[in-house]
């Protein structure tokens, strides 16, 4: 999954992808071939319509950016789809496809659209917003902060040890409150979440920014301290060993040294996401986050994999609307499954090898 960034000397001088089923080589190396949208595993049945509502969301955000403004991406993804005003085109044609029409939605994505497979197998994992009991103010049981971003510079990019030790102590506002510091370093690595407050309401946190330390996978030091097994990585397992582990735990977290700032989300219905980094509300089962440095946001990107608890084939269409610290290189991505008992479930044991599948907007449609 993790590749060297070479660069040949082909994207150097800017380049085109082959309008064959040739291979072409994005900048890491990474091969990518040409393959019909009709073609795709699942393709036929697949519920485009529910995509393309996902996409035309993705747009409305897109649509309101400065033409050269960067959507992320390197070499001819960055050439092709990495800037606001690439996407005018399909984006303007999305908007006349009849919602809930299947064949519209279909025959939209064939027409402005090229997939290009990425060569190899991809890593697809999971995430979604867990829920925990807390309180807006700090109270008996409920004394582990969530802190919003710092205004002060010197303050926003101290290491977890130093916050987990009171560096930002009556010097930044406080989200909410936790019981448990584990359940607040597993909300953190989501990106967001939902806290039960003591009177029975809601309130939705999302992400307010990171403090720019590296971030460190502690799934990978459990299993290199013999903690757990290699097969037996999820955040139900990670999350069940630092409770069970209360001596241990802060240590470990602590190799983890990236922080997350969490903010109040407002005005959110019950079946929308939390924001993610395009801006734009998540979709549970369509959203999808990235490497940005790689893969630019608002692309549809088409994966297939298999269900971890069913075994069952999961074949979606799904648009990049968000990123995540622990996904490197074109052949990771993170899909989003919502909120819920089942999409923990899911989501939480989401440790899958597939395929994904990088549509390109055509600049001009296809006869």
């Amino acid at each position: 999954m993790r590749t060297s960034w070479l660069l040949p000397a082909l994207f150097l001088a800017g380049c085109t992808l082959p309008n064959s089923g040739s291979l072409a080589l994005l900048p890491d190396g990474t091969a990518v071939s040409q393959i019909d949208l009709s073609r795709l595993p699942g393709w036929s049945s697949g519920n485009q319509a529910e995509a393309l509502a996902t996409f035309v969301r993705s747009c409305h955000a897109i649509n309101r950016m400065p033409a050269d403004q960067s959507l992320g991406g390197a070499g001819v993804l960055a050439e092709q789809a990495g800037q606001a005003g690439l996407w005018q085109n399909s984006c303007n044609a999305a908007e006349d496809v009849t919602p809930a029409d299947e064949a519209a939605a279909q025959t939209f994505f064939q027409t402005y659209f090229t997939a290009y497979r990425v060569d190899g197998a991809a890593l697809i994992t999971g995430y979604f917003e867990p829920e925990y009991p807390g309180s807006e103010n700090a109270a008996h049981g409920y004394t582990v902060p969530l802190y919003s971003y710092p205004a002060v510079p010197e303050l926003a990019n101290l290491p977890r040890a130093a916050i987990d030790n009171g560096a930002l102590y009556r010097k930044v506002p406080v989200t909410a409150y936790l019981h448990s510091p584990v359940d607040a370093f597993m909300l953190q690595i989501q990106g967001a979440g939902i806290i039960r407050l003591p009177d029975g309401k809601t309130l939705r946190v999302g992400f307010d920014g990171q403090n720019g330390q590296p971030y460190t996978p502690i799934g990978r030091i459990l299993v290199q301290d013999g903690d757990l097994a290699a097969n037996d990585v999820s955040f139900q397992s990670i999350s069940a060993w630092l409770k069970a582990h209360p001596d241990q735990a802060q240590a470990i977290m602590e190799q983890n040294p990236r922080y997350v700032y969490l903010k109040p989300l407002g005005g959110l219905g019950a079946d929308e996401g939390a924001p993610g980094a395009l801006g734009v509300s998540l979709t549970a089962g369509r959203s999808l986050a990235v490497d940005r440095a790689v893969i630019p946001l608002g692309m549809p990107v088409y994966i297939t994999t298999t269900d971890p608890l069913t075994h069952a084939p999961l074949n979606r269409l799904t648009i990049t609307q968000d990123t995540g610290g622990g996904i490197h290189g074109v052949a990771a991505a993170d899909l989003y499954f919502g909120s819920g008992p089942d999409a923990e479930a899911t989501a939480g044991s989401m440790q899958q090898t597939g395929d994904l599948y990088l549509l390109l907007p055509r600049q001009a449609p296809s006869a």
